[in-house]
């Protein structure tokens, strides 16, 4: 026979993983629950869209503007699929300061992407490119993606991307 401590006790013991299970939504309230989808760049290299950047003559980040002139990343998007996989385009155009025609190009980047918590982490090998940052819900809920990455000068700039 359980006198009433032992059962009190037992029945503890049974309800103790039911707390840790409750404290996980994975439910579809949570919106980390579902990170797939189509995110808007909304800052680039530390500036909000579009964001324009006078490039000095010689700048080896912008070879359209050997002699200098103004490049403007006009937009961008980051799909993440749910395979694991994803595909990062930024939209630019570069007016050389001599005048002339605007070049317009991209930039596309893809590789895999992770989630763990809100680490986030995108891997580019073909690019030697590895990012890490935080994919969080903004105070709107919407989910934002943050990093920073190496502008090629050895400068860490910040990025954005929001859904």
């Amino acid at each position: 026979m359980l006198t009433r401590k032992s059962r009190l006790l037992l029945g503890l013991a049974a309800a103790t993983p039911l707390l840790f299970v409750a404290c996980t939504d994975n439910s579809i309230f949570n919106p980390m629950s579902d990170a797939t989808g189509t995110y808007q760049l909304t800052v680039y290299a530390g500036k909000s869209m579009p964001a324009t950047y006078l490039v000095q003559a010689g700048y080896p980040n912008c070879p359209p503007l050997p002699n200098g002139g103004t490049f403007v990343v006009t937009s961008g998007d980051l799909i993440l699929n749910n395979n694991g996989t994803f595909i990062e385009t930024n939209n630019y155009s570069c007016t050389a300061v001599t005048g002339g025609a605007t070049i317009t190009s991209n930039y596309v980047s893809s590789g895999t992407w992770t989630l763990n918590g809100t680490a986030f982490s995108l891997s580019d090998p073909a690019r030697s490119r590895q990012v890490t940052g935080t994919l969080e819900a903004n105070i709107s809920n919407a989910l934002t993606i943050n990093f920073t990455e190496d502008d090629g000068t050895g400068i860490m700039q910040s990025y954005e991307y929001i859904r």
